[in-house]
């Protein structure tokens, strides 16, 4: 499968430049793929509540992958 057609959806524990730690954030595609290229800096997801939330490329520090479900 193409990583561009991969529609799954990623579930990661995301930790930013704060220290914060954002937990089961879940995007469509992986983060990879989502952040790719020059013009990507921004990416929306979702939180366990449902709720959106846009996070910056350059606040993620560390973004470990928990699942993948279709």
């Amino acid at each position: 499968m193409n990583k561009k057609d991969d529609k799954r959806f990623h579930f990661y524990h995301i930790t930013l430049s704060n220290g914060e730690v954002l937990e089961n954030i879940r995007i469509e595609g992986s983060l990879e793929w989502n952040l790719s290229g020059i013009a990507a800096h921004l990416v929306a997801v979702e939180d366990p509540d449902g709720r959106k939330i846009v996070l910056s490329k350059y606040h993620i520090v560390k973004a470990e992958l928990i699942k993948v479900e279709d």
